[in-house]
């Protein structure tokens, strides 16, 4: 019997790329790595993958002889089989080559194993099942032809009693029914054996066979597929053709079976359509099985179809087949809704093989055995499996805790069986004491030890379960969990009086999560069991206890209140960083025309009536500082020239003293070309009229050289949001290969210690605007990166989830909670965007209180309902969160303590490097039971850091110090050109001192020094103006002079007195009034120096430059 011709239409196979000689040299060393770590899935798929190609391109090249690497193909195979299952393109890939090649009885034989493998591996898989009864049908037709060649006539004789008809058409029946429920692809094998037997049936008529054609229909109709109306329309011509006289009963019968079942295709038909059209898009085709999946196993029990969902996770897996959370979610719904012990025994058992790293399948597989009866030696096989391969360890200590818990669970209950022997009391015994050794010690929540726990007590080893107890009053000291489950064990299995001690120890803590569920259980205890000296000892240490606690809950709200100011401070600095970046330039054009005439209304105001000056005479003047209102910002994106085709190597000196004439300098960079020939510069001028006259200088020669000058506008990037330990090397790295950076600059610390961003400033506007292009750029889990056009005057409005009302505020937090557990709860109402809980003083703790941000305000304020829910045993408290929680809640100001209470975060808010009092802080570093630190042993392990660059922030100061020891907190003192660093111990703070003193900081010597050594540093003084040109100097008057730079205005004027002659008018609100300076004898006003700002208009006593100033400098040569 002949294969019908499938692939006549088919493209043919594109040409395979022969190995190279770096594959050849590849292929041995993936064997050795293989042999030495043989659980390294991927190498063994490389290692495939190349022998396989190698195999392919011998065969499409017509080579003469075997395939040299053909056995070391087929073992690396086998190999890896006997580790990992194999992906449905792995076995097609396998049979295919082996079938390619059978010239045999024996590897005939070979190819009809694999394939029976195969599909025991992967029951769902259509195309394994017709690939399966494929070869048998054509082994079938070939062994009634002619004797081939390569059969020895026993061999041929075998093969055909091997591969009947019967044994044909049994495949196709198997596969079809293996794959009944597959929507989309099971046609392909039902409609094949459905042929076959009507073949059979022409061949030889029976009533029996029609029977069983017509059942076959039956069976087929009621389950949904995509050729449904096919399958019906070939059973109404089967039907005509078998029993018309009663075609009209049996098709009306018929179609309510049909209707019913294409009613459900219909409701999966676009879940299958799109299924189809993105297979080659991985992630969407994982978002639609996801969503798939959902719909499919939510349906209403009436509806649920519990063989197509098993179906649907079946067909998932054939393509996500290494995805434990999906094998985890299949075999939860097997045990939901379809609870039979050898179908969840199956699932499980394929489960672990594709994910052994996933402790819930394991622990899942243990205690489906264990209710499965199944034999002591069958769960230890799969308890040793789990353990032996390392592969459960890379899934963390959680997962190998899993299944110890379910061994250890299993050996407690075996071992008080009513038939258990003694053999199994002590294997139980050596197994749970073995496993709490090996893994119980490290995890948090002590399980295992309290499974030992119980066994000793069923044991009636009550001093060997007492002696556990006391073991995890260690560890265990701060949870109030912990000392309740100890005290409720000593109150049922000892002395009343013991259990009244056991509470006593826990109050000594000072660092219990929960002190008063642990002082009201017990009062509560004396209450009910304790004489009269106990109730009255019990009432005082009750009074001072509460007091104790009412202080540190009141210290925990302002910690709370403070951090939330923090986080409202760094989103308000966030926003005006970034509305820094665009207000339009017509804009700002617009404010200094206005400014201008503002300016030029006042002084015809002072020319038309004199006034009498009036001043406290012979006082010394300081000068004045310029408030915000009267300094225009100085604005580099507007006023920087680019200077291009400069000589290589030209020196700074020499382009200051080209455009010396034009105006006052700031700063100048010079970067040399990569070809090495030339160089480009940056110059930045004071006003915007000093870049017009710049640009005067556009085509000038230098050095034989025709110099190109443009304006830099739009050649600056505003970049923030990147990781807080990225310096000038990150961010060049990050931009590199867009284009010259000439220049990176970060803001000072100096007035808020938060900020963020930078500037990268590019040798054109258009490679600028070509490195916006990683706007939006994922740097890491949490970090976006904004690179925009810097443009300093926009503003933009104020967003982000406090601001909108989308943010919650929850207090009262359980000390075992964690962001998980938040998350899960929240979710009830709506997705969370994020889950913030600032980290405690030690190590993988909280400090009770977090936020959780929504997508709309609406979902955040259903989500209020969640206060007071008792999340571990507490009962939470929920609110809205506030954007300036400080200012509007009668009694919760803000106090910073002496040591420093406000948190020092990241942008993102997940980082807090204060603590918030020095009793919470010293008791947490003391340890429970322990004594605070002395003033004097925190002076020891206080560090002065000086020196530090006001660009420095706290997170590159923590990265350096910490690898010295842990640190307990780091403050920024830009003020003093420092920072401190305090460590938990002493000898820590001695060894970063010898190690870092002297070392360099952001291009800085730092020195390290006491607390009071740091104090004396003074503020870092920035020089932010440049070279004012010769004739504006000689026009200040300043050589030599020794007076002050400009006068400030009097501190004490006659009240009564009109304005003096010169002064202006009070300024009303927005406008800033004049200073009147008295006449140098040139008959100028003094003052006026070069580094005077005075907005974008230039500085006082320049003048503005004319037409005729223009174009002097236009014909200079």
């Amino acid at each position: 019997m002949a294969l019908d011709d499938e692939g006549e239409n088919a493209t043919p196979a594109a040409a395979v790329e022969p190995l190279s000689e770096a594959d050849y040299q590849r292929i041995p060393a993936l064997l050795e790595f293989i042999t030495d770590r043989p659980y390294q899935y991927e190498s063994h798929v490389e290692y495939i993958g190349l022998l396989h190609r190698g195999f392919l391109a011998h065969q499409q090249a017509g080579s003469e002889g075997p395939y040299p690497f053909l056995e070391d193909l087929r073992k690396g195979r086998q190999e890896m089989l006997e580790r990992f299952p194999l992906k449905e393109s792995m076995w097609l890939e396998w049979i295919a080559d082996e079938s390619s090649i059978a010239r045999s009885a024996e590897e005939v034989m070979v190819v009809m194993e694999l394939c029976a493998r195969a599909v025991e591996e992967e029951n769902a898989s259509v195309a394994l099942w017709r690939t399966y009864a494929q070869f048998l049908e054509v082994q079938y037709s070939e062994t009634r032809k002619k004797r081939r060649t390569g059969f020895a006539n026993q061999a041929e004789e075998v093969i055909r009693d091997l591969f009947t008809m019967e044994l044909v058409m049994e495949t196709y029946k198997l596969g079809a029914q293996a794959t009944m429920h597959v929507i989309s692809g099971s046609n392909l094998i039902w409609d094949r054996y459905r042929d076959l037997l009507m073949k059979d049936l022409e061949a030889d008529p029976s009533s029996a066979k029609l029977e069983y054609i017509r059942s076959l229909y039956q069976a087929r109709l009621q389950v949904p597929h995509a050729t449904i109306s096919d399958t019906f329309s070939a059973f109404s011509s089967f039907t005509t053709r078998y029993n018309n006289a009663n075609y009209e009963s049996i098709m009306v019968s018929t179609n309510k079976i049909y209707a019913a079942a294409l009613e459900k295709y219909s409701q999966r038909e676009m879940f299958e359509l799109r299924l189809k059209r993105e297979r080659d898009n991985i992630a969407e085709e994982w978002n639609i099985w996801e969503e798939y999946l959902k719909w499919e196993t939510s349906q209403p029990n009436k509806k649920l179809d519990h063989e197509m969902a098993c179906t649907l996770y079946e067909r998932c897996l054939l393509r996500f087949g290494d995805q434990a959370r999906v094998w985890e979610a299949y075999v939860f719904f097997v045990l939901e809704k379809v609870n039979t012990s050898s179908r969840t025994i199956s699932v499980l058992t394929r489960a672990t093989r594709h994910c052994p790293w996933s402790g819930t399948l394991w622990a899942q597989y243990i205690i489906a055995l264990e209710k499965g009866a199944q034999p002591f030696d069958v769960v230890s096989d799969v308890k040793h499996r789990a353990t032996k391969t390392g592969m459960l360890d890379l899934g963390g200590l959680e997962e190998v805790l899993k299944v110890n818990i379910a061994w250890c669970g299993f050996l407690k209950r075996r071992a008080f069986e009513q038939d258990a022997s003694e053999d199994d009391f002590d294997m139980a015994e050596m197994g749970i004491s073995e496993a709490v050794t090996e893994t119980g010690k490290e995890d948090p929540e002590y399980r295992l030890q309290r499974i030992h726990i119980n066994f000793c007590t069923l044991a009636n080893k009550l001093q060997g379960a007492r002696s556990i107890w006391t073991e995890l009053a260690g560890p265990q000291a701060n949870s109030y969990e912990f000392w309740l489950r100890y005290y409720q064990w000593e109150l049922t299995h000892g002395e009343k009086e013991t259990a009244g001690d056991v509470l006593k120890q826990a109050l000594r803590v000072k660092t219990i999560d929960w002190p008063e569920k642990i002082l009201e259980t017990y009062r509560n205890h004396v209450e009910d069991y304790g004489n009269v000296q106990d109730v009255e000892w019990a009432t005082i240490r009750y009074r001072k206890l509460s007091m104790d606690i009412q202080e540190r809950r009141a210290r925990e709200a302002q910690e709370a209140a403070a951090y939330q100011q923090v986080q409202y401070q760094e989103q308000q600095q966030q926003q005006e960083q970034e509305a820094d970046a665009a207000q339009p330039e017509e804009e700002a054009r617009g404010t200094l025309k206005r400014r201008r005439s503002i300016l030029e209304a006042d002084d015809a105001q002072q020319s038309k009536k004199p006034k009498p000056e009036v001043f406290i005479k012979d006082m010394p003047l300081a000068p004045a500082l310029p408030s915000a209102a009267s300094v225009a910002k100085r604005d580099r994106e507007n006023t920087t020239v680019i200077v291009k085709n400069l000589p290589a190597g030209y020196p700074e000196v020499k382009v200051r003293q080209f455009f010396r004439e034009c105006g006052t300098i700031n700063s100048i960079n010079i970067i040399t070309e990569k070809d090495g020939r030339s160089a480009t510069a940056t110059v930045e001028f004071d006003t915007k009229e000093d870049v017009l006259a710049a640009q005067t200088k556009d085509g000038k020669s230098v050095e034989g050289r025709a110099i190109e000058v443009q304006i830099g506008t739009g050649s600056t990037l505003y970049v923030t949001n990147f990781p807080p330990s990225a310096d000038e090397a990150y961010i060049r790295d990050l931009f590199k290969g867009i284009g010259e950076i000439v220049d990176v600059r970060f803001p000072s610390l100096k007035y808020n210690t938060h900020r963020r961003f930078c500037y990268v400033q590019f040798v054109s506007s258009e490679q600028a605007q070509k490195a916006t292009e990683l706007n939006g750029k994922q740097l890491g889990e949490k970090e976006t990166l904004v690179a925009k056009i810097s443009a300093p005057n926009q503003k933009v409005s104020r967003s982000g989830a406090v601001h909108e009302g989308r943010e919650l505020f929850i207090r009262n937090i359980d000390f075992k909670a964690n962001e998980k557990d938040l998350e899960e709860l929240f979710t009830r109402y709506g997705k969370v965007e994020k889950v913030r809980m600032p980290q405690g003083p030690r190590k993988g703790s909280h400090k009770g209180f977090g936020f959780v941000s929504y997508g709309t305000r609406e979902q955040a304020d259903e989500a209020v309902a969640l206060n007071g829910f008792l999340l571990k045993g507490r009962p939470l408290d929920v609110t809205i969160a506030s954007a300036n929680p400080g200012k509007h809640r009668p009694g919760n100001a803000v106090e910073s303590s002496t040591r420093g209470s406000t948190p020092c975060s990241e942008a993102n808010g997940d980082h807090n490097m204060d603590t918030p009092s020095p009793a919470a802080a010293a008791a947490a570093a003391s340890g429970p039971g322990s004594p605070p630190p002395s003033f004097d042993d925190i002076k020891k392990k206080t560090l002065g850091i000086m020196n530090v660059a006001d660009t420095v922030n706290d997170f590159k100061i923590r990265e350096l110090f910490e690898k010295f020891g842990p640190l307990r907190k780091v403050t920024l003192r830009p003020d003093h050109q420092g920072a401190i660093v305090e460590y938990n111990s002493v000898a820590d703070a001695g060894k970063a001192t010898l190690a870092l003193d002297g070392s360099e900081l952001a291009g800085r010597r730092i020195s390290i020094g006491s607390l009071p050594d740091l104090m004396k540093q003074k503020p870092e003084v920035k020089k932010t103006k440049g070279f004012a040109p010769a004739a504006k100097k000689e026009a200040d008057g300043n050589s030599g002079s020794g007076k002050p730079a400009f006068f400030a205005a009097p501190t004490s004027v006659i009240r009564g007195v009109p304005p003096a002659r010169g002064q202006k008018r009070r300024g009303g609100l927005g406008f800033s009034g004049s200073i009147a300076r008295p006449k140098a004898p040139d008959g100028k006003s003094e003052g006026g120096g070069g580094d005077t700002e005075m907005g974008d208009g230039g500085d006082p006593g320049k003048p503005a430059k004319s037409n005729a100033d223009f174009k002097a400098m236009f014909l200079r040569k």
